[in-house]
């Protein structure tokens, strides 16, 4: 899928990026309101997401907007949908930025496993909440930010979603992070014909708050390594990383890109036929409407998947 290149300029844009209050998504932030861009934030933490808020808009004199957000929820994602149309028509560029790992098995209120909540449940429904928003403004954009990790699960991506039979926080991310390629795979199909560029991008490896929090418990397999491990996060940096995610928000010739996963530089990666299976990315769109249908949080006066 490579549609002839769109022009495209940042400036004047509007650009919602979760989990924009700390981390990758902050220096994504940063980077694009020193281009001249409009940006919302989200968080959990209110003070947090004013105060970073205000942070970003003093250092580019930019437009920056906090809206606090619940992502584990599929509720508390289309809440979050709701308060971005109120706030604004004008939505250019959403950034699926936020997501976690933990070391534990933790539940969410939908009754879900936290990381597939918060990797793969809460950014499909709020991307499904925010596409017609994205139409009206054509050509936009949908970046999601994934992880190369995705590769390193090999088994079924559609057993045991819940991980009820084992937890190990790092296969779990894995697992979930695969889910988030699959479906923006199958985004990018959905709206091959339209002017919305759909891009996967692995930022790297960052000293962010998730990484500090990560222990070996997470990835067992790591025990050996793990001081390497904690040596190379500690000496990454956020904001080579969030240049990544930037670029594709931000550059002409990303528009070239739709269905494109990125790690280095501004060429894409190969991706396997497991990935690029048209059936296996439309199996993980069904997964993602089916958790979003059965969530107890769901809003009954909200819109369902619009691709």
């Amino acid at each position: 899928m490579t549609p002839t290149q769109t022009p495209w300029d940042i400036r004047g844009r509007t650009v919602l990026i979760t989990g924009g209050t700390g981390g990758i998504g902050y220096a994504t932030a940063q980077n694009l309101v020193r281009r001249r861009a409009h940006v919302i934030i989200t968080g959990r933490d209110t003070d947090r997401g004013h105060e970073a808020a205000a942070e970003l808009a003093r250092d580019a004199s930019a437009s920056v907007t906090f809206l606090q957000a619940d992502h584990a929820t599929v509720g508390g994602n289309q809440r979050l949908a709701r308060d971005v149309r109120a706030h604004t028509s004008d939505l250019d560029v959403l950034v699926n930025n936020v997501g976690g790992l933990t070391d534990t098995r933790q539940m969410t209120a939908d009754g879900y496993e936290w990381t597939l909540a918060m990797n793969f449940v809460g950014p499909y429904t709020l991307t499904a909440q925010l596409l017609p928003l994205l139409r009206a403004r054509a050509p936009a954009r949908c970046v999601n930010v994934v992880s190369a990790a995705f590769k390193m699960y090999k088994r079924d991506p559609f057993e045991d979603v819940q991980a009820t039979r084992s937890f190990v926080g790092g296969d779990v991310y894995a697992h979930t992070k695969l889910l988030n390629v699959l479906f923006g795979l199958a985004l990018a199909r959905r709206l091959a014909d339209e002017q919305i560029t759909v891009t996967l991008v692995h930022p790297g490896v960052t000293w962010t708050r998730m990484t500090q929090s990560q222990t070996v418990q997470a990835t067992p397999s790591w025990r050996w390594v793990w001081p390497l491990v904690r040596l190379i996060q500690r000496h990454g940096s956020p904001d080579k990383a969030a240049g990544r995610v930037a670029y594709l928000a931000s550059a002409t010739k990303a528009s070239a890109h739709t269905g494109a996963y990125f790690e280095r530089g501004h060429r894409p990666r190969r991706l396997s036929a497991r990935e690029l299976d048209p059936a296996t990315q439309q199996q993980a769109w069904q997964l993602g409407a089916q958790l979003l249908d059965r969530a107890p949080t769901r809003l009954a006066t909200s819109e369902g998947p619009t691709a």
